[in-house]
């Protein structure tokens, strides 16, 4: 089957049909992928191909805890560290589903959910497991080709360009003074940004560029806008969101950027995101509103980076308020 391998994969004594793969592989889009006892891919479909990135001669015979998928869940977890479902299924053969968040071989995360089942030899005898998963993506900006010709899309990163998230700030704005909706606003920027510039080059700037972009996409709401500000420097427009539900999406985005990396070489190029968090007042002008988002990101900045402001104060990794602020009046970037 199309270079991914032999199709009947023998564990231990035990040997898995062809027929198995063929009814089971060749007539899906999901991923699906075989391990051994030991976590070692054995099998990786078209599926896993397309949804990860990553081919199957990439994959096979690695670990998957080894860097390549390292999925956390909702809270940044680490599952293949704490708490991996397949060593789970092959402990006590019952089959699990969990809603996780992939790395992509260009380094962004991707929602996923995945299924996993023990595999079992003649004799009942569990020999490894597979493991089935789907995306989940919601958000319309998620997976956008930067080679589309669209002059309301960012070159760069795919997202909305910053005169479309100014038209829609605008309309949004004009309805929350109407008090047809709220509006929630995240302002985001790269931390130490210039330094993978200066380190790496801009060509490797750019693809952390559209990491972060497409982390950041990946990680709100299917009506939720995001765009690229200018630089390094991103808006996501929230319509409809309370508070709590600002702070929820604002730090699982923070959290998801934190876990994304793009290999170059054996060096991981990592940056993470100040972020500034705040909702719509309906007396005030789309200006006021993004300054005052701009405003709370460099609060961000100057509590340490990596973390959430709202209006309230800086938030803690867990989303709860940080009672060590220190306002500081530094410029960070």
């Amino acid at each position: 089957m199309r270079g991914h391998g032999g199709l009947a994969l023998r564990y231990g004594g035990g040997t898995v049909d062809k027929k198995f793969y063929q009814d089971l592989l060749d007539q899906v889009s999901d991923g699906v992928y075989f391990v051994s006892l030991d976590r070692r891919i054995t099998y990786w479909n078209g599926g896993a191909e397309r949804i990860t990135g990553y081919s199957a001669q990439e994959v096979q015979g690695h670990s998957c805890a080894e860097g390549i998928l390292r999925h956390v869940n909702g809270a940044g977890r680490q599952l293949c560290v704490q708490g991996c479902p397949l060593r789970a299924v092959m402990k006590d053969g019952k089959s699990r589903e969990a809603h996780v968040y992939l790395h992509h071989k260009d380094g962004h995360r991707v929602p996923v959910t995945v299924r996993g089942q023990a595999l079992r030899d003649s004799d009942g005898k569990i020999v490894g497991s597979v493991e089935v998963f789907s995306t989940q993506v919601v958000n319309p900006y998620a997976g956008t080709r930067q080679d589309r010709k669209d002059d309301s899309l960012d070159p760069v990163t795919g997202l909305g360009s910053r005169r479309l998230g100014e038209l829609h700030l605008r309309t949004l704005m004009q309805a929350v003074s109407e008090q047809a909706t709220t509006l929630g606003v995240l302002f985001m920027d790269a931390d130490h940004f210039k330094d993978v510039n200066d380190t790496f080059g801009h060509k490797t700037g750019d693809a952390v560029l559209r990491m972060v972009s497409q982390t950041l996409a990946n990680g709100l709401r299917r009506g939720d806008i995001p765009v690229r500000w200018g630089g390094e420097e991103f808006l996501a427009l929230l319509p409809g969101i309370d508070e709590a539900g600002l702070v929820v999406v604002a730090e699982r985005v923070r959290m998801l950027v934190e876990n994304s990396w793009i290999q170059q070489g054996e060096t991981q190029v990592r940056v993470t995101v100040s972020v500034g968090a705040t909702m719509a007042v309906p007396a005030e002008s789309p200006d006021d509103l993004a300054d005052r988002a701009d405003r709370l990101m460099y609060m961000s900045k100057r509590a340490g980076r990596n973390r959430v402001t709202t209006d309230t104060g800086p938030l803690l990794a867990d989303g709860v308020p940080d009672p060590g602020n220190d306002s500081g009046s530094d410029c960070f970037t």
